[in-house]
């Protein structure tokens, strides 16, 4: 069967199997366990025997691929089809996202040979089968031909699922949408193949038969040849409960039966839901059950919450498994795979599992522990099933559909999750109108519940581009709303400031002026007084004058001038009254006035205000788009010129002419450094490095001086030399002469006479103070009574120390950072050694495994070791030796390992080409690209670079500090036995397993002993010596043929004259 099919069981919580599987499902081995649908194989086996298809349809649940599996594939397999051989092969495949891999998939599952096989070559296996499927539409045909393993074997391919080719097809995506026509194509023409005898069977729900019309051989046969699969009666339904309870030798209460049967209905998609609800109750009863006799009953339905209530309590009953952050994984995996459509109206969203980790902001295996839960045998509530591998691409959904109708806290999810669509497709509208200038930035209450929703949701890019794809534009409008609503209340915090102020001073203006008016009315106040005291006065005065004549004769006069002058003072005091009162008159209207021209002034202020924020927010947008528009010129510009380096670059290559081969490598350059390519780039790096090698540079040069492999390299930064070991025996010592290196003999391990030497070297270290050399290898003469060699390069010429102690050969050497010892590594398995530099070396570690590879951290404190099933092992040096053991790559073996320069980091090579960065025992990068054992790991001194190589005979030189970025692959060679970085890290060094190269000079060929490659690290460490050995730039003519006639000629080498007149 298909990797995509269903193959989670059903419980087995106590010792008794459960005959019901739940939500899933019947299998071909639990024929035995089906009822219910008795008689109804023969028809669908007649329409597949006249038509070589059938299509079975029924709506959800209704148990379409039960029906196939318990009932049409056993009579099938008893040679029902008289007019065709009894042996049938059947393949099983679902369409899933990739229909045509998955169906190659199920081809193979037919064959022993490939369920057997391992897992590098079951992927090529696949890869062939594929490629075979998609080359024609006889594809299938064919491809059943080739592994067709009598000719007496029929084929039937039954399409389990169909709809999924609808369901999971991608219209936006012309390659998804093509990939369907060619299923289709596929299928139907190993119908009408009369040569081959292949059948196919569909099962499909009922409300996707509108979808197939877009097919018109698919629908044709479909009309010929479907059959509907009916609903069950009440007596169906009561033996499909019935029935494998008897098979598991129980008995069920009639009442039970009859109540089942009315929580039932008529409904057809509620057939998993009784499958389930049956399931659980025969768990419970067989855990809780008071006696071994004892009947299922009302009380164990009922205490698993009944058919409507089951399916929720064990889906909580998964989700209270989780912890809280698995909770959020599980929330936010629920509202991706669901949708709702209308009021009420839920529907299946089957979504990409690396979308959901990406929604999650989470990685894929804590997306897998969360799907895990709910795919355990018994529950099976979402699909892919249990044991079914599950990768980026794979589809995630629930099994069915009722799950969302009936597990509560899904619906919440459900209605939560449309509420914030509903919000976000809101502001993306908003955001677009208010970018065509057709509204405006959104204030409250609105703005506040978008606030409110972002806190609350936390809508992630990937999020929001599956409901609409201007999330970015949305969440700046968002954002601009929000800070444009603040300055607003700030300005209005500062009017009202300012308002106070105004009030405060006008207050005081109007108190002064009150106050002297107030003053002058008291003043006419008391002058009135004054003159009613000199009236009362003179009156009295007057009697008196009566009474005395002649007083009053005499006082006549001054009474007189009296009355009058009180008068003049009466009329004052009027008039000082009527003034106070004009005055307070003067006052009001002063303040009216004012107020008036303040109210007038604040909206002015407040036009001015609105547009200048109108013209700010105008200009920049345009602003943002005259930028957008300058920079996607200046992107789209640097993109042509940076596929114009790679273009001329690999030209490069092609020219035999060595002056223009230079000319068009240095061109390529120019183009990748001016457009701000990048450093490392492939094709620049090539074409730089042939046309060097070309003029023989002494940065491309090779070492030339074993007569065998060298097998091991090293570095002295101390002596700013270079160290290698070879089979042949020798050791040499290179040194820099005029930029050359050039060597000389440390040792040579030939006995007098003989040619083959007594002692080869495999593996070398030099101490961080480069006073010692220690060299290990193969001791022919007894290889379990072998020894290394220890050199003190201080003192040139003195035999090196011979340290006894180990067995086989010796692979690994790591010295320590304190200069006073090294670890070892032999071929013989498990053990490894120490040696302080005395004569003899302990065994320090005995490992439960053997070990393929060690290295030490720069500290010296951990040492690391690969095993050969998957382990990584970290001891602890200063804790003796204790280890820490790490399953990284289970079933592979782990062939190199080494320490990062900060050793925080451990890479591990694996047999399957595959590099892991391990922090603390967690996987933290995997880098691919190999695709063969690795062989070599080695850092440069600065830790800038990671040089990894492979039986796949390439080197990769990786930027450890970018390793997003594509390698430097350097493919120029055979399999490599070793490596190292120059002292000064401009070269790359490796001992290749080949020994000669047959290399074209200038005038003859010469063959060449190259056992020792070097490249040079950087770009820019070649990029200004061509134009040294040239002697012109290129002509116009040669510009126009090899770089673009549509460019504009210009020198390549600045220093050389132009040379396109």
């Amino acid at each position: 069967m298909s990797q995509t099919e269903e193959t989670h069981g059903a419980s087995t919580e106590v010792g008794i199997d459960n005959p019901f599987p739940g939500l899933r499902p019947f299998k071909i081995e639990e024929s035995h366990l089906f009822f219910g649908r008795e008689g109804q194989s023969d028809e669908v086996l007649l329409k597949l025997s006249k038509s070589r298809f059938v299509g079975v349809i029924g709506p959800s649940g209704s148990g379409k691929s039960s029906f196939i599996y318990c009932g049409v594939l056993p009579i099938l397999y008893g040679g029902f089809l008289t007019d065709a051989s009894p042996n049938w092969e059947v393949v099983v495949t679902r369409p899933g996202a990739g229909p045509i891999d998955n169906l190659a998939e199920s081809l193979l599952k037919t064959s022993r040979d490939y369920n057997y096989a391992d897992p590098e070559d079951k992927k090529i296996k696949r890869t062939i089968v594929s490629t075979l499927l998609r080359s024609s539409s006889l594809g299938l045909v064919e491809a059943i031909q080739q592994s067709r393993r009598s000719a007496d074997i029929n084929y039937l391919v039954l399409v389990d699922q169909f709809e999924e080719l609808f369901r999971f097809k991608d219209s936006t995506d012309p390659n998804s949408v093509n990939e369907t026509l060619a299923f289709v194509n596929l299928l139907m023409e190993a119908i009408n193949y009369e040569d081959a005898p292949i059948y196919v069977a569909i099962t499909m729900r009922s409300d996707f038969i509108g979808d197939c019309a877009q097919f018109p051989e698919l629908t044709r046969k479909i009309n010929d040849s479907h059959y509907l699969i009916p609903q069950m009666t009440r007596d169906q339904k009561r033996r499909a409960i019935e029935g494998p309870v008897a098979v598991g030798n129980a008995k069920i209460a009639p009442r039970l039966v009859q109540q089942l049967l009315n929580d039932l209905g008529d409904n057809p998609d509620q057939l998993p839901i009784l499958q389930h609800a049956l399931m659980r109750t025969w768990s419970y009863w067989s855990r809780y059950r008071d006696y071994e006799d004892e009947q299922l009953d009302l009380k164990h339905y009922e205490a698993i919450g009944t058919m409507s209530e089951a399916l929720s309590m064990h889906a909580n009953e998964a989700y209270d498994e989780l912890d809280e952050d698995q909770k959020r994984i599980c929330e936010v995996l629920f509202k991706a795979i669901t949708e709702k459509r209308g009021e009420n109206f839920g529907i299946r969203r089957p979504t990409r599992l690396n979308e959901i980790a990406s929604i999650a902001d989470v990685s894929e295996s804590d997306v897998i522990e969360v799907i895990e839960k709910f795919r355990e045998p018994g529950r099976s509530l979402l699909t892919p099933g249990y044991g079914s591998p599950m990768g980026s691409k794979s589809m995630i959904d629930i099994s069915h559909e009722s799950l969302m109708r009936i597990w509560v806290r899904l619906k919440n999810w459900v209605d939560d999750e449309a509420d914030a669509v509903q919000m976000y497709l809101r502001l993306a509208e908003a955001a677009n109108m208010y970018q065509v200038g057709k509204a405006g930035l959104w204030r409250p209450p609105d703005l506040q519940l978008a606030l409110n929703w972002q806190v609350k949701h936390k809508p992630t890019l990937v999020w929001g581009q599956r409901y609409h794809p201007a999330f970015e534009r949305t969440m700046i409008f968002l954002e601009y709303s929000k800070k444009e609503f603040e300055t607003e209340q700030r300005i209005k915090e500062l009017e009202q400031k300012r308002k106070l102020q105004r009030a405060r001073t006008t207050a005081i203006v109007f108190g002064v002026i009150t106050g002297f008016a107030l003053i002058a009315l008291v003043y006419a106040f008391v002058q009135q007084g004054i003159a009613k005291e000199q009236e009362a006065l003179a009156n009295a005065k007057s009697i008196e004058a009566q009474k005395n004549a002649e007083e009053a004769n005499k006082q006549r006069d001054l009474a007189k001038i009296a009355a009058v002058e009180a008068e003049k003072q009466k009329n004052l005091a009027q008039a000082a009254a009527i003034e106070a009162q004009k005055q307070q008159a003067l006052a009001e209207e002063a303040r009216k006035r004012a107020e008036a021209s303040e109210i007038s002034a604040k909206t002015n202020e407040a036009k001015a205000i609105q547009a200048q924020k109108e013209a700010v927010a105008a200009k920049k947008i345009a602003d943002e788009n005259r930028d957008k528009a300058v920079a996607a010129q200046k992107d789209a510009d640097q993109r042509k010129f940076l596929a114009i380096a790679k273009a001329i670059s690999l030209k490069s290559a092609q020219i035999n002419d060595r002056e223009l081969r230079a000319l068009l490598a240095q061109q390529g350059y120019n183009y990748n450094f001016k457009n701000a390519g990048y450093e490392f780039d492939n094709e620049v790096y090539n074409g730089l490095f042939g046309a060097l090698k070309a003029w023989a540079d002494p940065i491309t040069k090779s070492l030339n001086g074993h007569t065998s492999a060298a097998r091991a390299v090293v570095t002295s930064l101390k002596n700013n030399s270079i160290y290698s070991g070879g089979s042949d025996g020798r050791i040499l010592h290179w040194a820099l002469d005029n930029g050359t290196w050039k060597a000389d003999t440390l040792a040579r391990f030939v006995t007098a006479g003989e040619v083959t030497p007594f002692y080869q070297i495999y593996s070398m270290d030099i101490s961080n103070d480069g006073n010692y050399l220690v060299a290990g290898g193969l001791f022919s003469a007894d290889r379990n009574a072998n020894y290394v060699y220890l050199f003190d390069l201080r003192t040139p010429g003195a035999e090196p120390k011979k340290i006894a102690g180990f067995v086989s050969d010796v692979e690994n050497l790591c010295f320590t950072p304190d200069n006073r010892g090294f670890y070892a590594r032999s071929n013989s398995g498990r053990s490894i050694m120490y040696s302080d530099l005395s004569a003899t070396a302990k065994e320090v570690i005995n490992s439960k495994e053997k070990i393929t590879s060690i290295d030490l951290s720069p500290d010296g404190s951990k040492l690391a070791g690969g095993g050969v099933d998957g382990n990584l092992y970290v001891w602890d040096t200063k804790n003796n030796y204790s280890a820490n053991n790490y399953s990284i790559l289970k079933g592979k073996d782990i062939l190199m390992v080494a320490f990062s320069p900060k050793g925080t980091d451990v890479v591990i090579g694996a047999e399957n080409g595959e590099l892991r960065i391990v922090t603390n025992g967690v996987v933290r990068r995997t880098l691919t690209g190999h695709t063969s054992h690795i062989e070599q790991i080695k850092f440069s001194h600065s830790g800038a670079f990671m040089a990894t190589a492979s039986k796949d005979k390439t080197i990769r030189l990786w930027n450890y500090n970018d390793l997003v970025k594509a390698p430097q692959v350097l493919n120029d060679h055979d399999w490599v036995w070793s490596m190292s970085f120059s002292p000064d890290d401009t070269q790359l060094m490796a001992g290749i397993h080949s020994v000669i190269q047959n290399i074209p000079s200038q005038d003859k060929k010469e063959d060449i002993d190259y056992t020792i490659h070097a490249w040079p690290t950087k770009i820019s460490a070649m990029s200004n010596k061509l134009c040294t050995y040239i002697t012109r730039n290129m002509n116009q003519e040669e510009w126009d043929q090899y770089v673009d006639k549509d460019l504009t000629y210009e020198a390549t080498c600045p220093t050389l004259p132009a040379n396109n007149k």
